[in-house]
Parts: structure tokens; sequence; C-alpha cells
């Protein structure tokens, strides 16, 4: 459990704000950078794993001019340490999910041999605080969507020896034994099997992230989870009211128990105005999520 709790304390980075009287925003400028590459700054999510097998000969160590994530933006921007994701569409599930998700997570350590020198593969905290001291970037896994499993907890011991260090309970569509936000309920949050695999995370050392899931998948795995839970990629609902985003309970629970929630940034989560507009120039909100595909 100590990378769960070492990572969500370097999680917090990104949510400080410092207190001043009197300050021109020069100051809070210069205390925000000072702070930000004093830090160990963490990216709970990054989609970029899936450029690998979109696009022919993509090179991380590369700068490139679309996208967000490459080796060098990663040094200008001071990112010290990331999650890549592993993620297939939730329709895919059984055998090809699980296919599909080994040949993802194969192809994080092959990036990182490739380039030893920048990069640093890490299962836990301490070896996340070491690659930092070595000034190399921290690189970690996070599965996106428990369908990848393959409705097997074998797999997700597996998954767990290759170096996975979350897994989000659902994504777009429900899996076997997780409701998802966006999609009509079928088990009531988690099935008995899904309480299942929320213990098998916590033995596991892998955190249970909820970013995607219903309210009642929510309050079920807070409820089973003996360790802190994560929300990897979520807003708040108070805000904008986006079925992905949190309530101020949910988000007052979470932290109760420890856990931490990271920001999206993407602009129908945070923008009432704007997700009002695109709802009804898009016809909804399934019209929202079939867009915005993560």
């Amino acid at each position: 459990m100590r990378l769960i709790r070492a990572t969500l304390l370097a999680c917090l980075v990104g949510s400080v704000f410092m207190a001043v009287n009197v300050a021109t925003g020069d100051d809070i400028a210069e205390r925000a950078h000072k702070l930000h590459f004093s830090s160990i700054v963490l990216d709970t999510h990054d989609d970029t794993t899936q450029r690998f097998f979109s696009k022919a000969g993509f090179d991380m160590a590369q700068r490139h001019t679309d996208g967000h994530i490459d080796i060098p933006r990663m040094r200008d921007g001071g990112m010290n340490a990331i999650f890549f994701s592993i993620w297939i569409d939730g329709r895919t599930m059984g055998p090809p999910a699980v296919q599909k998700a080994i040949d993802q997570i194969d192809a994080v350590h092959q990036m990182v041999r490739k380039d030893p020198k920048d990069l640093a593969f890490c299962r836990t905290a301490a070896e996340v605080r070491e690659a930092h001291k070595q000034g190399k970037i921290a690189v970690l896994m996070g599965v996106e969507g428990g369908h990848m499993i393959g409705n097997d907890i074998r797999v997700l011991r597996t998954f767990g020896d290759l170096g996975v260090r979350y897994m989000t309970l659902s994504h777009f569509y429900n899996d076997e034994w997780a409701d998802s936000s966006t999609d009509k309920p079928a088990h009531n949050g988690l099935t008995d099997f899904g309480k299942d695999i929320v213990r098998e995370m916590n033995r596991q050392g892998i955190m249970v992230d909820i970013s995607h899931v219903s309210d009642k998948t929510f309050y079920d795995a807070l409820e089973t989870s003996k360790a802190p839970l994560i929300a990897s990629h979520s807003s708040c609902r108070a805000l904008c009211d986006h079925v992905r985003d949190m309530s101020d309970d949910m988000i007052k629970a979470l932290a109760a128990k420890g856990g931490v929630i990271q920001i999206n940034y993407e602009k129908s989560f945070i923008d009432q105005a704007y997700k009002d507009a695109y709802d009804k120039a898009s016809g909804g909100v399934v019209a929202t999520m079939n867009n915005i595909t993560k």
C-alpha cells in the first residue's frame, strides 16, 4: 500500500493553493513555478499508449506537433511521473479484451526499454522517488476499464505482476460486474464478484479508480475497499452537471477515507454552458459521451 499512500500525496501537488494577502500576478506565477518545479508532478491518466498503435513509428523521444505528450514536452513542463492508460473500447470483452490489454502493457514496457536514459518503469512510490533523483521520468500504468480482465480474477493478478498500479472499475459501458455512469444500470453498482475484484486489488496494491463508474458503484467500492480510492480523471458536478463528474457528497466521502480526485479539464466536464450547448446541438448527453471517447 506504500504506492497508494505516496502516490495520493503526490497527486495533491496539482491541488495546492497558496494563500496570499497582497500579491501581484507575477508574484503568484513565480511561486507557482517554484512549487511546480520543486515537486514530483504526477499525471494520473494519459492516453498516449494508443498512439503506439494508431500512429506508425510514434517515438516518445521525439518532439511532436500533435497530441500532448512526448519526452521533450514532459521535460519542458516539469512532468516527473505519468500513468499511461491501457484502454480499449468497453464493447470488446473476454479473451480479445485481455489480449489487447496485454499488447498495450507490453508496448509501455518496450517504450521504457527503448529510452532508459529518460524513462524508468516504476511499481512503487520508492521507485518513483529514485527515478526522480536520477533525473528520469517515472512510468506507471493504469488499466482503464474492468472489462479488460475478461471476467477472470487471475488476469487481474497477472496485470499486477506486469506492473499495473490502478484499474478503473468500468469505462463507457457496464462490464460484467460493475455499472458505468454512462450506461443503463445492470448490476445495481458492484456485483459480489465485483467486490471480490476490489478486495483483490487491495491485496495486489492496485489502486481502485472510480472515474467512469456509476454513483452506486462508487459507494459500493468505497465501502468494500480497505485502501483509499482515486478518481484518476473526473471533475465536480457542482460546477458542471455531467454524469462523469462527482457530487460534493461523493468528493467528501472519497476524501474522508483518504482518497483524492484528479480533475479532467475537457471543456464539457467543467463548463456548464458549453456542455448544455453541445448537448443541444448533438442530441443529448449520450451523443456528448460518444464524442468524448475517453
